[in-house]
């Protein structure tokens, strides 16, 4: 008789043998048309990234500004919506500093998250295995607002694989004057330097080489240029001290092995931000459009 307090799913426990035979399904590598060289990932498996200028033309890169005008100028634009993350510059006055998520709004960026030039440089990392897209975002960082200090990406995303490698995707020309972002190399399986359960991890950075501001590398890049850096690689960006917007894609990804997360991390970052919310007494109207 089955033990009706048991509302757990049978284990199973397969053999290495049975899990080589032909029944058990499992992601399969692919043919890949745009390959990362070996060089390339072992610098990324030594550094924790890798950069691909003009993995989109002058031209695509064109047409993403053009995207990311419509989105930034629409009347859709709502600081009552989870999507749209406000800033203040030094005018006081607040001004659209990003879109989380983003790539549903425009056809040009649906193309964009799954072209195969970027699918195929993180399939080469993940062994041939298909990415899946975890997280996107549009980070438009207008004139004179604020950057980000310095932190692993895991920090949000304990919990989650730990195959995540971000994309970014200059939109805009990044310089250091409007806050490129800035990479501390680093051996991704090094692993997570905080406190699991918490965002902890200044001490623990204290001990490291790798955080050093000597090591640091700035991502100087022109629209169209890509770098892939993995959940684990230290990294931070500047303000933007100049009169133009800095636009840049993160698009996140994980390896196919591990599963498919996107919508569940969608409703862990809502919750995070409406965490956020109820500390400042605010109360978000709407969610996504």
């Amino acid at each position: 008789m089955t033990n009706q307090t048991d509302r757990s799913f049978p284990p199973i426990n397969p053999s290495p043998e049975a899990l080589a035979g032909p029944a058990f399904s499992k992601p399969a590598p692919r043919e890949l048309a745009y390959p990362l060289s070996d060089e390339q990932l072992d610098f990324f498996w030594t550094n924790g990234y890798v950069s691909l200028p003009g993995l989109f033309s002058a031209e695509e890169a064109k047409t993403f500004q053009s995207a990311a005008d419509e989105i930034y100028n629409s009347d859709r634009v709502d600081a009552d919506n989870h999507r749209y993350d406000f800033a203040t510059n030094n005018k006081d006055e607040r001004m659209l500093w990003k879109l989380d998520p983003f790539f549903d709004l425009h056809d040009v960026f649906r193309q964009a998250v799954f072209d195969r030039r970027i699918l195929d440089a993180l399939a080469s990392i993940y062994g041939g295995r298909e990415p899946r897209l975890f997280k996107d975002k549009l980070i438009c960082k207008p004139p004179h607002t604020h950057g980000n200090p310095l932190h692993q990406d895991y920090n949000w995303w304990q919990g989650y694989p730990t195959s995540l490698i971000s994309v970014t995707v200059s939109v805009d020309a990044a310089t250091e004057e409007n806050g490129c972002t800035v990479i501390y190399p680093r051996d991704p399986r090094k692993g997570f330097c905080g406190e699991l359960g918490t965002f902890k991890n200044e001490e623990a950075w204290k001990n490291d080489p790798s955080f050093h501001p000597d090591n640091a590398v700035k991502n100087i890049a022109q629209p169209g240029d890509v770098l892939l850096f993995h959940c684990f690689t230290p990294h931070e960006a500047g303000a933007n001290t100049t009169a133009g917007l800095r636009r840049q894609m993160f698009l996140t990804y994980n390896d196919a092995a591990d599963g498919e997360f996107y919508f569940s991390h969608g409703e862990h970052y809502r919750r995070y931000i409406d965490e956020g919310n109820k500390a400042a007494n605010r109360k978000m109207k709407k969610y996504f459009m």
